[in-house]
Formats: C-alpha cells, sequence, structure tokens
C-alpha cells in the first residue's frame, strides 16, 4: 500500500528520525527559496514591462520621469529583499548547521572515542531515541555480550 514512502514508519515511542529531521528542514528551505525565486521573477517582469514601454519619442517628459521613478523604486525594493533573503538564509544555515552538529556529528564522535578506547569511558547519553541511540545501545549490547565469548 505505502510502499514508495519517503520516510519510514516510526516505531511506538520513538521520535521523529534523523532523517526525517533533516529532510523536512530541506524540503522546508527549498520551498522557501521558490517561492522568493518566484516573488522575485514577478517583480523583474514588471520591471521589464515598465522598461520596455520607456520610449522617449511617444512619452512626455512628466510620463518618462514617473516610469523613471517606478524602475529606480522597485530596484530598490528588489535589492533590499536579496539582501534580506540573503541574510535570512544565512542565518538559517548557521542554525541548521549547529543543529545538525548537535544532532550527530557530536554524538558520533562521542561514540566512536568510546569505542575506540575499549570501553574505558562510559557511554554517550544520548536522550532522544533516534538511529544514533539505537547503535549506542547494539554497541553496548555488544560490549556485554564479548568477554563471555572470549571466555568460552
Amino acid at each position: 500500500m505505502n510502499q514508495n514512502r519517503i520516510f519510514r514508519e516510526e516505531r511506538p515511542g520513538e521520535r521523529k528520525t534523523i532523517s526525517t529531521l533533516l529532510m523536512t528542514g530541506y524540503f522546508v528551505t527549498v520551498s522557501f527559496m521558490g517561492y522568493m525565486a518566484f516573488f522575485l521573477n514577478i517583480q523583474l517582469t514588471q520591471m521589464d514591462r515598465i522598461t520596455s514601454k520607456m520610449n522617449v519619442e511617444t512619452l512626455t517628459v512628466e510620463q518618462f520621469n514617473l516610469l523613471k521613478t517606478r524602475v529606480i523604486r522597485a530596484t530598490v525594493q528588489i535589492r533590499q529583499e536579496v539582501i534580506w533573503l540573503a541574510i535570512i538564509g544565512t542565518v538559517v544555515s548557521i542554525m541548521g548547521g549547529m543543529y545538525t552538529y548537535n544532532l550527530v556529528v557530536k554524538p558520533l564522535r562521542k561514540l566512536v572515542s568510546y569505542t575506540e578506547d575499549g570501553g574505558v569511558t562510559s557511554a554517550p547519553e544520548i536522550k532522544t531515541n533516534n538511529e544514533i541511540k539505537q547503535l549506542t545501545t547494539a554497541i553496548q549490547e555488544i560490549r556485554q555480550v564479548e568477554p563471555t565469548n572470549r571466555e568460552v
């Protein structure tokens, strides 16, 4: 029935998976950027329409000055919107990078150091029930089973 799902089914008591969270963030970001590109395209089309009507031979000085002020106003507005889009995009990118670092990279580094030192340090404590916690639990279970296998 639902074999072509993007995300896997969540288990009972399980929170969103890392891939689900990251993909949702990517979808929202791409949708926002698409909307802004569409909005800027509409404004540029209006500017194109205004500039194509600018014919010095048929326009009076007042009409030409009116069209000129409209083009200048639209250019300033587009410039401001692009600057704000760049600022918002930068902030969202930094926040997304920090979130990804704290959600994925930092716990994986702790898990790597835990597995490399032979269990001298304690296993990293991961509060969310995601793939990294499941991997940590599996490694802990393997470590508990290893000494009994070596004795036999």
